[in-house]
């Protein structure tokens, strides 16, 4: 299978889901990871934002190195992405570059932050369009419209997965995916979210492999896209 990711910001894929896409890396399928903002304001270190944003980029792909995924990088500004036919086509066509059969986005309109909700909006809009030859982009057109699933927004608040991927034998290579992004790592996160958000995404993946009621002891959750057209009759088996 093509299993793509596309994400808000740099570390986004490596929080929410490289456990489950480690567990795809294992079997043999082949990885995207897209992104749509270049993270170019996450620091309080100083810098341009041009050099902030070269040191998530360099980041990003040492990460997803580690599982052999290929990155799609829009470079839309941080903390600044809308709804327009520029952002559109952009992730049209990073739907048409991967031609993915499961894509796995944020969800929209439930999280804190913006970029994560239009993000899930987007993606949303370009799971479809993506098909449809009369929209022009840099790729052709997709010939099926794939499975979507949505990943929790931070804190996961009322977020009841439908579908839990049990990453216990995953969760090292998450890490080590996580603290790529070295930029990310102490004062800045430490000051800008009040928290050790290295020790959070440790707690969401035991919070999650706690509902499962299997005793394993790191899941993701998700939730699938249950707008019309879902894809496949039995989405689950789209999972690893």
């Amino acid at each position: 299978m093509r299993v793509l990711f596309i994400g808000a910001h740099p570390d986004d894929f490596e929080f929410y889901c490289a456990g489950t896409f480690a567990k795809y890396a294992k079997q043999g399928h082949e990885l995207f990871v897209s992104i749509s903002t270049n993270g170019n304001i996450g620091s309080h270190v100083h810098a341009t934002k041009e050099e902030i944003s070269a040191v998530r980029f360099e980041e990003t792909k040492k990460s997803l190195a580690i599982i052999g995924a290929k990155l799609i990088w829009m470079g839309f500004d941080d903390e600044y992405l809308i709804d327009s036919r520029e952002t559109r086509d952009a992730f049209i066509d990073a739907v048409r570059e991967a031609r993915p059969d499961v894509i796995f986005t944020t969800r929209r309109m439930q999280d804190y932050n913006p970029d994560h909700d239009i993000t899930g909006y987007l993606s949303f809009i370009a799971r479809i369009n993506a098909i449809i030859p009369l929209i022009k982009t840099k790729h052709p057109p997709t010939e099926r419209v794939p499975v979507m699933f949505y990943c929790p927004p931070a804190g996961h608040m009322d977020f009841q997965p439908d579908y839990y991927v049990d990453i216990s034998d995953e969760y090292e290579t998450k890490h080590a995916m996580w603290m790529c992004h070295e930029s990310q790592q102490g004062e800045w996160c430490d000051t800008a979210f009040h928290c050790d958000i290295t020790a959070a995404m440790t707690r969401m993946s035991e919070h999650f492999a706690y509902q499962t009621g299997s005793g394993i002891k790191y899941a993701e959750g998700f939730q699938i896209c249950k707008t019309w057209p879902i894809g496949v009759a039995e989405p689950h088996k789209m999972l690893p």
